[in-house]
Formats: C-alpha cells, sequence, structure tokens
C-alpha cells in the first residue's frame, strides 16, 4: 500500500474542509515576505516538506519544462500525448484562469472533489504544524500547491506527471523532480527583477532545470540563450537536441478550428529519423508559435516512445489545450481572449486575432517554415469568422503587469483599433495603469478616432467592453496578462453572454 504518512484516520479526524477552507488556508501564503521568517528562494523548503511526505514526486515518471513562453502549451502537449498513449498523466501548470484546480489535474481535466480534498486535507495536516516555527523553514503558497500536486498525483497512482515551472527553473519548487525528459521553450525578458536583466542571465536560471544525463528538447532560441542550454548539458552529459536540427519544414495554416500543421522531421537526424513519415494534424491552439511548440512536443514524446505511431502523436496534438491561450469566447461576435504577457506573444496574439478579421500579417495566417534557415512566410489569401468584418475596426481591452514595458505593446495595435480600454490585470495581480496609460497615450496621439477609456475598475470595463462589442457586432479582443483573460472570462459566464453563432 501506499505510504501517506500524514493522512489522518477518518473516523477520528474532524470533519475535513471544503475546498474553499483549503483555498482560504492557503491565501495566507500568498504574500510569504509579509510573514515572519522572510525567506528567499531556494529548494531547501520545498526538500524539506517534500521529505516530510516521504518524497511523493519519485512516484512516477516526470517531465520538466521551462521557458518564458509556450511551456504551458508544451506542457499540455506532452500530457495529451502521454494519454492518447495510455498513461495516466497528471499536468501541473499556472496560473489558473477560473479554478484553482485547473493547476492540478489529469491530462486537463479536474480529479474529483473527494481526491482533491484528500490531498489538500493530508497536505495542510502534515504541514501545520510546521509553520511559524523559528527553527523550521517556512513555505511560500507557490511552493505549497506545488507540494500538493506531488501528493496529489501519487495519490492517484499516476504513470506520468508534466510539471511547467513557475518562474525560472534553477530555484522553482517543481525543481525537486527527477524528469525522464528536460524541455526548454524560448526565452524573453521576463521577471526581470528576480531572474536577471539579460537574455543569458534569465537562460541561466532556466537552464538550472536541467539534470544529469536526462535528455533536454530546446526550442528555437536566440543565439544568447542557445549558447547557456548547450553550456550547462554539456557540464552534466546530458544530451541535448535542439529543434531546428530535428526538422526540414514545418507547414502550418488558420482556420476556423485552429492551425492546421504539417511538420516534416530530418531523416538525417537521429530524433528526426523515427519519424516514419510527416505529422499532419489540426491544433485546437490559433498562433503560429503552436506549430513550433507542437513540433517540439512530438520529438520529444517520440525520443521516449520510439514505437508509437505518427497516428496516435496526430490524435494527442489534435487533443492539447489550455484555457485563455487565444480562447474563443464568441465567433459572433468575435471575442478572444489571452494571457498573452511578452511582446513576441502579444504580436503573435494581435496577427492572429487581425487575421481572424482578414487583415493580419501574412505569416500569422500561413506560413512554411525552413526552420534551419530563416522563416518564409507564405500568404494564400485571408479567413473570416462568421460574424466579424474587416470593416468593424475592432475594441481592445489591455491590461499588464506592473513590471511590463507597455510601450513596447502599444504600437503592436496601432492603426487597428476602434476603441480602446485601458485597466489592471485584476485584484490579484498588481498593474501600473498610470503607466500603461502614459505609453498608449503617447502612441496614440494621433489616431483621433480611437476613443479611449481608461479605469482601474476592470469588473466594469470588461462588461462595457462586452456589451459594446454585442451591441455593434464588433470584434473584441482582451490580452495583456493571464489574470485579465481570468476576470474576462469568469464576468463573461457571469453575465450570461453566449456566441449568436451557436443560438442560431
Amino acid at each position: 500500500m501506499m505510504n501517506r504518512p500524514f493522512t489522518s484516520n477518518p473516523e477520528s479526524a474532524e470533519p475535513r474542509e471544503n475546498l474553499n477552507d483549503f483555498y482560504r488556508w492557503l491565501d495566507g501564503f500568498i504574500n510569504f515576505e509579509k510573514r515572519p521568517h522572510k525567506k528567499t528562494f531556494s529548494l531547501e523548503v520545498i526538500g524539506y516538506y517534500a521529505a516530510l511526505f516521504s518524497n511523493p514526486q519519485t512516484a512516477y515518471k516526470c517531465v520538466h519544462i521551462a521557458g518564458s513562453k509556450g511551456k504551458g502549451s508544451v506542457a499540455a502537449m506532452l500530457s495529451a500525448l502521454l494519454t492518447e498513449a495510455g498513461c495516466k498523466t497528471g499536468l501541473y501548470t499556472s496560473p489558473h484562469v477560473n479554478d484553482f484546480r485547473e493547476r492540478i489535474t489529469e491530462n486537463g481535466r479536474f480529479f474529483s472533489d473527494s481526491a482533491y480534498l484528500e490531498a489538500f486535507h493530508s497536505v495542510r495536516q502534515g504541514a501545520a504544524p510546521h509553520i511559524d516555527k523559528e527553527e523550521e523553514p517556512q513555505p511560500s503558497w507557490f511552493e505549497l500547491v506545488t507540494l500538493t500536486a506531488f501528493v496529489l498525483f501519487r495519490q492517484e497512482k499516476l504513470d506520468w506527471a508534466v510539471f511547467e515551472t513557475g518562474m525560472g527553473g534553477r530555484l522553482d519548487a517543481t525543481n525537486i523532480v527527477q524528469p525522464e525528459l528536460t524541455v526548454l521553450t524560448p526565452i524573453e525578458l521576463e521577471h526581470c527583477e528576480y531572474l536577471g536583466h539579460t537574455i543569458p542571465l534569465i537562460a541561466a536560471e532556466k537552464a538550472g532545470i536541467i539534470k544529469a544525463g536526462i535528455p533536454v528538447f530546446c526550442s528555437r532560441q536566440q543565439a544568447s540563450a542557445l549558447e547557456v542550454f548547450k553550456e550547462r548539458a554539456a557540464a552534466l552529459n546530458a544530451p541535448f537536441f535542439y529543434l531546428p536540427d530535428l526538422i526540414e519544414t514545418i507547414e502550418h495554416r488558420l482556420t476556423p478550428h485552429g492551425r492546421e500543421v504539417t511538420v516534416r522531421f530530418s531523416a538525417d537526424h537521429p530524433v528526426g529519423a523515427l519519424f516514419k513519415r510527416p505529422l499532419r494534424t489540426v491544433l485546437p491552439l490559433f498562433t503560429p508559435v503552436q506549430a513550433e511548440n507542437a513540433a517540439l512536443a512530438a520529438a520529444a514524446f517520440k525520443y521516449r516512445f520510439p514505437d508509437a505511431p505518427e497516428a496516435l502523436i496526430e490524435r494527442g496534438l489534435s487533443k492539447a489545450w489550455l484555457p485563455a491561450r487565444f480562447q474563443l469566447l464568441s465567433t459572433k461576435p468575435l471575442i478572444v481572449i489571452d494571457g498573452a504577457h511578452t511582446h513576441n506573444s502579444i504580436q503573435a496574439c494581435a496577427d492572429t486575432f487581425f487575421s481572424l478579421l482578414g487583415s493580419g500579417s501574412s505569416s500569422a495566417y500561413s506560413g512554411r517554415t525552413v526552420i534551419r534557415e530563416a522563416p518564409s512566410p507564405a500568404h494564400s489569401g485571408t479567413l473570416s469568422v462568421s460574424g466579424a468584418s474587416s470593416n468593424a475596426k475592432p475594441i481592445l481591452v489591455f491590461a499588464c503587469a506592473a513590471d511590463k514595458d507597455p510601450a513596447g505593446f502599444a504600437p503592436i495595435f496601432l492603426g487597428k483599433i476602434a476603441r480602446l480600454y485601458l485597466t489592471i490585470p485584476g485584484s490579484f495581480k498588481k498593474g501600473n495603469l498610470e503607466k500603461t496609460t502614459g505609453a498608449f497615450t503617447q502612441v496614440f496621439k494621433d489616431e483621433k478616432d480611437v476613443v479611449m477609456t481608461v479605469s482601474g475598475d476592470f469588473n466594469e470595463v470588461l462588461k462595457q467592453a462586452f456589451h459594446q462589442s454585442y451591441a455593434e457586432n464588433r470584434p473584441l479582443l482582451i490580452t495583456g496578462s493571464f489574470y485579465l483573460a481570468a476576470e474576462a472570462q469568469r464576468i463573461y459566464s457571469a453575465e450570461g453572454f453566449q456566441d449568436r453563432e451557436t443560438q442560431a
């Protein structure tokens, strides 16, 4: 029987808390720097608490993923592939959009309430005696959430678990797992106050998840990041597989149902040669970068499961999905939420959105990338979504975290919108509305026809934007922050909005 040292005897225990009780308990650890015994980031704390639970993270095989963008999507793809192969697979991602349980799922599906409650109760009962003890390390919110994932995945007897790092990698709470595969997605400037202010410094933090002898699959990178990753892998004798070396071409096309992708692997590479034919599938994810994400996930999976048929991989990729990654709330009118929060991801989001309206860049609509060389986009027309008109300029609701640079985001939307709402990301994530407003005002100073509304009341802003979109049949894009996307989806559901296309 699996050892669960902190699971109480139900007959003698007090009534177990419900899910909201556990969330309230966790909330006390959100601003851990304000608690007694302020600590810096290290693996000591998560290691200490995992040991109290007999190291649950060792009970199943793992994939560990770090990067600045795309890591959640790649995690979902690998989870879907493992599930399609018959493995019972846990998926740990962040942040959540609607429900805390989104962070800890079985391939994107919730466990039963009783399963969550059992794990939550075990973690709370096991950790509580050690909280606020001067002589013991004190956990943060993320460390306790990560511990809960470790415990729940063991409790449910999973075969595999896919872990996305929360921030960085080297000192991230997930970095006590011993993975079968390590995956690195593209690096950008992000969380600079914690990770460093240059690409090599940030890459060094992400490279901290590379383990001795464990294969590394790496997406296309800036040269300075790639150098860091290669050096770290070589120092640890970890086989290093760089996506551009594995691929001949990636072709992709935007459809109303997602991104149609064809990947041709290189027969000259030992991993590419494992594929007997090109992969052809439709991803339920829309932005162009998802084509390369799919190729990366497929290559890593095929390396670990060389006998897996191409049809299985195609089916698995076609089922991979995460909320708030270019998520269509409605097609009539077109309403999209996207948690994009870096320059490249916001650019990709905007390009894809405007392509659905018939006015985006050609590379967002379709493309053929000879990945060993410079991208070579090809354009073969426009794509229209029912109810969306290129003659009706869209509405943009934008908010970003305080540590972001809105001056770099604003030009992306210049000349493309009719109405602009600026607000804050929500109640959880701190924003700087004054900085955001200043940046957009400067960039849009000559756009006399753009109506701008600035308000810190994100609830009211989102309601107004939804109502205007429906009243004018005008496309709406909400982006800049996962937290804003989460609030948008909550309000959309609470206010009873529906896709007119599905009502027809």
